[in-house]
């Protein structure tokens, strides 16, 4: 094809890249960009098709503040098939430092490696690694004991709120780092009664953290020189592993053997961990993407400006076969290096269902993949110039998606506690009227079609009511309850406390994927703070000591979660378990219905009834969202009032109710299983604001 290596303006090459004739021209399929390290020699390999040279840079340091201003070392590099350039460099190079020299679109500028896999501070120097020696002890036997993947219940954390608190437990050089993870025994003010942090996580019992962003982003001064915080929404060097986290950001092994340190930790607790990847912008144009192939990476507009679909100048171009060769590459790294256990992306409505489709598919071929998670945001900031002819990954195109990628349902979100965007308005746990269908939808996680979309899957709603931002769930309630926009969000506040545990009480018992912020469980506050994205660490951090003022309130939590584990309709796929769930009539303001197991009682999942009470075939569910108690009749079977004429919709199952909880406690014995409070026939009184559960 024509000479690509020629400058353009923006328009032009927004036209070049755009055309088939391109892609076929210049997609390149090996799997060895990046620095490919042996002890003999390290082979370098950059696409850059439009590039007119490139230049190999060695540096004994990652920065010149380390005294390596000037490269020690400079090679110019011969371009081969498909726009690569290559260099190979005799010798041992691991922990040699290196940045491209690329001249394009009549510019020459240095920059890192976007195949790197290591780096120096700050990401602005690449570094050759040897991956073997930065492995932990026992990093080869990591994923042996892991249960085998169960209801995901997922905890949302980022690496600096989990151990920032000086009451984390946490020794002081190691709070708000991966390390954090590693230490052992954790507890409040050396109670040990009291846990924290990963004893915390194993007390609680969720079976998956997500973590914030912990790829290498921008927006935080690795050096430690300035104080600090960010969520981490700021990708720059995408294999690699952020550096404010490592306790030695300098020397690019260490944030990488210590983010594995961290995954090790979950995994031996017997917790998967989940990957949060930022795909749709980069932190900013001038990135390692655009100095290597300007404009390529990115979606522009007719005039050739960039489309801001993501809020941050600079949407890239997943359709584009290059940077969904990068995407599909990145998340595979992270999976067979990392033992990543699943992803959730970003502005997922950005990409398109063709990359989402294929980055599903790449996973599922590696070994156990088909176990790993993979969720998004179904929604953009804006509108984004993506090409004719694809279709994006948002919540009306579900049908278009592997039946294996979720996404969060707002609807759900928004049914139970109100809009994130509208601070007073209120859902059906704080006091709207007449949402009691758009609850029953979420109860089939909008598998009815009735939100104008269809899940192909039970499990492709992400049922949730906070995440890291907007307000929490704690001060999205308190605000709802008065009429200040100064309430006080330290405040104990009772009716608050009801309305959290039956918004955390609905979502739990929706079809889906079971998400929670990190300290909702606790009635965590930012004091009103919703986007505290580059707030202090005071704000954002985890408060260790609330966390134990509020643990009645995590108690319940826990009850929810080890009634969601055992539950074997809440683990199934299939649209057919719809068929498994029937609503009963209910008053205004209440829900109520009944969800079966779909299996035999010795096919059944492993129960976490005491020995001497037999599982459950069948859940009875009320919701009640009113300020006065209501009496339900309990359906079917032995022990119902004989003169009840059950509904239709109602399982006729012999049996007494046990009532698993009244809405405000769950029973716990041996910490992993629950017991009944009491056994009921004939009715049931539905407590004022309340989640009731009963079973048999």
């Amino acid at each position: 094809m024509e000479n690509v290596t020629q400058k353009r303006t923006p328009g032009e090459w927004r036209e070049l890249f755009s055309s088939q004739e391109f892609e076929e021209a210049y997609e390149y399929g090996g799997d060895d960009l990046g620095a490919v390290y042996q002890t003999q020699g390290t082979d370098f390999a950059l696409w850059a098709p439009t590039a007119e040279r490139a230049e190999l840079l060695l540096y004994r340091a990652g920065s010149a503040e380390e005294g390596a201003a000037e490269p020690f070392d400079r090679t110019e590099a011969v371009r081969t098939e498909k726009g690569v350039f290559r260099v190979h460099k005799s010798g041992d190079l691991s922990g040699v430092y290196y940045t491209w020299l690329v001249t394009a679109d009549g510019q020459t500028q240095e920059t890192a490696d976007p195949y790197a896999k290591a780096a120096g501070v700050n990401g602005q120097r690449s570094m050759v690694i040897d991956l073997k020696k930065a492995e932990p002890e026992g990093w080869d036997k990591d994923q042996e004991k892991l249960p085998k993947a169960p209801t995901p219940v997922v905890w949302e954390v980022h690496v600096g709120d989990f151990s920032h608190d000086p009451h984390s437990g946490v020794s002081e050089e190691n709070r708000g780092k991966y390390k954090a993870f590693s230490e052992k025994d954790t507890c409040l003010d050396g109670n040990t009664g009291n846990p924290t942090c990963m004893s915390w996580l194993k007390w609680l019992g969720v079976t998956h953290v997500q973590i914030l962003p912990m790829y290498d982003y921008g927006s935080v001064d690795e050096t430690g020189k300035k104080l600090q915080y960010n969520w981490g929404y700021d990708p720059m060097n995408y294999f690699v592993p952020e550096g404010s986290y490592a306790t030695d950001p300098y020397h690019g092994e260490v944030r990488v053997r210590e983010c594995r340190e961290m995954i090790q930790a979950l995994h031996r607790a017997g917790i998967r961990v989940i990957m949060d990847v930022v795909y749709n912008h980069t932190f900013s144009i001038d990135s390692v993407f655009q100095k290597t192939v300007p404009y390529y990476f990115y979606r522009q507009e007719a005039d050739g400006s960039f489309s801001d679909g993501s809020a941050c100048g600079n949407d890239t171009a997943s359709e584009r076969r290059m940077y969904r060769r990068y995407m599909i590459d990145c998340i595979c790294y992270w999976v067979k290096e990392y033992h990543v256990d699943g992803f959730r992306f970003d502005l997922m409505g950005l990409h398109d269902t063709e990359t989402m489709n294929e980055i599903r598919a790449a996973l599922d071929r590696l070994p156990g993949g088909k176990e790993i998670l993979m969720y998004g945001e179904p929604w953009t900031a804006g509108k984004t110039a993506i090409q004719p002819g694809y279709e994006q990954a948002l919540k009306c195109n579900a049908a278009l998606l592997s039946d294996r990628i979720g996404f969060f349902n707002d609807d759900i979100r928004d049914s139970i506690k109100g809009s994130v965007f509208e601070v007073k308005e209120t859902g059906f746990v704080n006091g709207a009227k007449g949402l009691e269908t758009q609850i029953r939808s979420s109860v089939l996680g909008f598998c009815d079609g009735m939100g104008g979309y269809q899940p192909s899957s039970a499990h492709q709603s992400v049922s949730y009511v906070s995440a890291h931002d907007n307000y929490t769930l704690w001060d999205k309630l308190v605000h709802t309850l008065t009429d200040s926009m100064e309430p006080d969000f330290g405040a104990y506040n009772e009716v608050a406390l009801a309305q959290n545990r039956l918004a955390a009480g609905i979502y739990f018992t929706c079809l889906g994927i079971t998400f929670l912020q990190a300290g909702e469980e606790a009635a965590r506050t930012k004091y009103g703070d919703d986007n505290s994205y580059r707030s202090a660490a005071k704000v954002n951090q985890l408060d260790w000591t609330r966390m134990h003022e509020y643990r009645d309130l995590a108690e319940f939590y826990r009850g929810l979660i080890l009634l969601r584990k055992s539950f074997p309709a809440w683990r199934q796929r299939s649209l057919e378990v719809l068929d498994q769930i029937s609503f009963v009539d209910a008053p205004e303001g209440c829900v109520a219905f009944i969800i079966r197991t779909g299996a035999e009682p010795e096919a059944a999942a492993e129960s976490v009834l005491t020995d001497n009470v037999a599982p459950w075939q069948e859940l009875f569910i009320i919701y009640n969202a009113n300020k006065e108690a209501v009496e339900f009749r309990l359906p079917g079977g032995k022990g119902s009032d004989p003169e009840q004429e059950p509904s239709e919709n109602y399982f006729a199952l012999e049996g007494k109710w046990q009532l698993l909880t009244d809405g405000t406690r769950f029973k716990i014995k041996e910490d992993t299983k629950l017991e009944q409070i009491k056994e009921l026939e004939g009715s049931v009184w539905a407590e004022p604001v309340s989640i009731t559960i009963l079973g048999r």
